[in-house]
């Protein structure tokens, strides 16, 4: 008998070689044995072979499911290519992932079988699993037109079951489904919700627990608050969960593709990049708190900041060079028009939140808003004159040139702070971003230290999840210096979510650990250096040094060019008010040798405010290699100063003539001619200077 069988499989075995499919080896699965036989150049070989037939999404799927999860992780902890071709096979299988999971023909067939009558248990059990595995949220609205056909109570029954298996997923869908017009909706989806029992649903059944005009809806929701022994009002639930958004990103595992939103009783799913996911689940939140409360300004002003986070954020990262962000450029004015229209007074209060809640995308966005609504008379009582104080630079530059503008240089509030500030401001020409993530005064201290140094912009979060969330928010950094030991995660937890972020890719990462070693090991090439604890200004400068060197800072700086340029900007608009500058005179003649942008509005404000010391580099400048704007801003400068001078120094004369017999642009000519007219020249001298400006009128030779 054995050999009866052994006979039968064997000529199966001949027949399948035969027909060429015997033991016939999946290339990628050969690559993969090939790479845990430590056969790593056959192993690229047999990926390149594959990712060079270019396979389809559908093709990836397959191929992600014909390995497990531990041989993935081998091949994305692969350095170089291998690991970018198992990247690439994954995009492409998420891909079609994607399209699969929202597949309407498919979810409605199977919320069918759940929700029949006369159904069997194991189909209807089949069907669930399916639809969990495959469809997640997408099924959510299917069962939510069962929930919502009053005809149908099996139905309902079997579709609340079901969305309890769905679990987490089916939160954030449900929790739109509870602002129905359907009273019976709303019962059955604050049933489910209560199942389900996860702690976003909490805000919004406390609103329903209170405005909804529906008892057995209320008695719904008050049994599930009750469960979590949750006494607070919807609206300071919401403004909480608005804050948290925006403040800790989305907890790990609850991210998604889609915001939805209820349209005309039916749920509508809408792509959104995850760059803005939390920000716009924290607009949500804030905007359902307004519409409970329209007369709370908490609301509103929590609103306002969500807002303005995002179109911080999209501008951010566009700076960054993030094509997703690009796409969302026009969104950005959107939400900027959002939150003026809240008004100075909320704006206020968004810009006083955003610097005690340690969110200075919020302080700054809401900054720019207030310089564009808030009123000359309001400055002296504003929160921007708080921000001036502040010990992130971002802040307190935003803030100073925020109330130059907004007071057009006159009467402005606290003139001297903010001339000092955008006198800092004005010089900066190649800012280090350092963020430093760490609790414990060290820390604290080393942070300060490091801030109120020039050219860098320190800032410090205590633990793991409100870093991680400034990186999002915040992605053009230098280096990250992580302490070893973090609340709420792990180092390696931020360095993965760095590396994954492409915004990301230059930043340095070093670790603060009491054992250097150890700290090498454990993180390998991961990051750029150690320093030994305890952190101190002196081993952060070191490191920082060590790790950027041979990073050549950018000569044209985007941040510093910017900073810088607002500041010359908002120095000339001090001027022109008649306010004050002496205190910035120094800083501005030292921007005359840079680019236009930032070089002419200084001339213009030595101009107006300087006097005698400025002269030497105004002239420079006008004999320099600059452009023909700058030479006649400068030209003009001198002649301003010299028209309130008592003497005009020879030097000085001698310049403004040598500009003026020279072969350059008639405008420079005439600007340096000008200035020599205001200019206090002895008599004698001048009737000489007049006789060298004799010309005859001829007509100029014709080519």
């Amino acid at each position: 008998m054995a050999s009866s069988l052994a006979k039968t499989f064997l000529a199966s075995v001949v027949a399948a070689i035969v027909a060429g499919s015997a033991m016939a080896q999946d290339p990628f699965q050969d690559g993969v044995k090939l790479l845990r036989l430590g056969k790593k150049d056959e192993a690229l070989v047999a990926f390149q072979g594959i990712l060079k037939s270019d396979p389809s999404n559908a093709e990836a799927m397959r191929l992600y499911s014909s390995i497990g999860q531990d041989e993935w992780y081998m091949l994305l902890s692969e350095q170089g290519e291998i690991q970018k071709i198992a990247a690439s096979i994954l995009e492409r299988a998420k891909l079609e992932r994607k399209q699969q999971s929202r597949d309407a023909s498919a979810i409605d067939a199977l919320v069918e079988i759940v929700c029949a009558k006369d159904g069997s248990y194991s189909d209807r059990r089949d069907a669930v699993i399916k639809l969990v595995a495959d469809h997640g949220e997408f099924a959510v609205p299917a069962f939510v037109a069962r929930m919502a056909n009053a005809d149908d109570e099996s139905g309902q029954i079997q579709a609340i079951a079901a969305l309890v298996q769905v679990g987490p997923r089916a939160v954030m869908p449900l929790i739109e489904a509870l602002k129905s017009t359907s009273g019976l909706l709303r019962l059955n989806a604050a049933a489910a919700l209560t199942h389900i029992n996860d702690e976003r649903s909490v805000p919004a059944m406390a609103r329903l627990a209170q405005v909804d005009d529906q008892e057995n809806v209320k008695a719904v929701a008050r049994r599930f608050l009750d469960g979590r022994k949750e006494k607070g009002k919807a609206v300071t639930l919401l403004l909480a969960q608005s804050r948290a958004y925006l403040k800790s990103g989305v907890m790990p595992g609850a991210y998604s593709d889609v915001v939805w939103s209820l349209k005309n009783d039916k749920l509508e799913a809408t792509v959104v990049p995850a760059l803005i996911y939390a920000a716009e689940l924290s607009k949500s939140a804030a905007n359902d708190a307004v519409q409970v409360d329209p007369g709370s300004e908490d609301a509103r002003s929590v609103l306002a900041q969500a807002n303005l986070a995002e179109a911080n954020l999209i501008e951010t990262s566009i700076a960054q060079g993030d094509a997703t962000a690009k796409a969302l450029e026009p969104m950005a004015a959107e939400f900027k028009m959002a939150a003026l229209a809240t008004g100075p007074a909320i704006l206020r209060k968004a810009l006083e939140d955003g610097v005690k809640s340690g969110m200075p995308n919020v302080a700054v966005a809401a900054i720019d808003a207030l310089a564009m609504v808030e009123e000359r008379g309001e400055l002296a009582t504003s929160t921007l004159k708080s921000a001036l104080g502040s010990d992130d630079k971002r802040i307190r530059y935003a803030a100073a040139v925020a109330l130059a503008k907004a007071s057009g240089g006159v009467n402005v509030p606290d003139s001297d702070k903010v001339v000092n500030v955008l006198a800092a401001a004005v010089i900066e020409e190649s800012v280090r971003m350092i963020q430093l993530i760490g609790a414990g005064g060290d820390f604290t201290t080393a942070s300060k230290e490091a801030a109120a140094q020039r050219g860098s912009s320190v800032w410090s979060d205590a633990n793991a999840t409100s870093g991680m969330r400034q990186l999002l928010d915040n992605p053009n950094v230098d280096i990250v210096v992580i302490n070893e030991i973090l609340d709420g995660g792990l180092p390696e937890d931020i360095i993965g979510n760095i590396k994954k972020d492409p915004r990301m890719a230059s930043t340095k990462i070093v670790i603060v650990a009491k054992d250097t070693e150890k700290a090498q090991a454990r993180f390998g090439e991961t990051i750029h250096g150690v320093i030994k604890a305890p952190l101190t200004k002196e081993t952060l400068n070191e490191a920082i040094s060590t790790a950027l060197a041979g990073v050549a800072a950018e000569p044209q700086n985007v941040r510093a060019e910017s900073y810088a340029k607002s500041a010359s900007e908002s120095l000339l608009t001090l001027a022109a008010g008649k306010s004050n500058i002496k205190n910035a005179l120094v800083s501005l003649a030292g921007q005359l040798n840079r680019g236009d942008s930032i070089a002419v509005p200084a001339a213009k404000a030595l101009g107006l405010s300087g006097g005698e010391p400025q002269l030497d580099a105004l002239l420079v400048a006008l004999s320099g290699s600059g452009s023909v704007d700058l030479k006649v801003a400068a030209a003009g400068a001198l002649g301003q100063i010299l028209g309130r001078a008592k003497t005009c120094p020879k030097p000085v004369a001698e310049g403004l003539m040598a500009a003026l017999n020279s072969d350059a642009d008639v405008k420079v000519r005439s600007a340096a001619a000008a200035a020599l007219g205001k200019a206090k020249v002895d008599p004698a001298e001048k009737a000489k200077l007049l006789d060298s400006m004799k010309k005859i009128g001829v007509a100029a030779a014709q080519g």
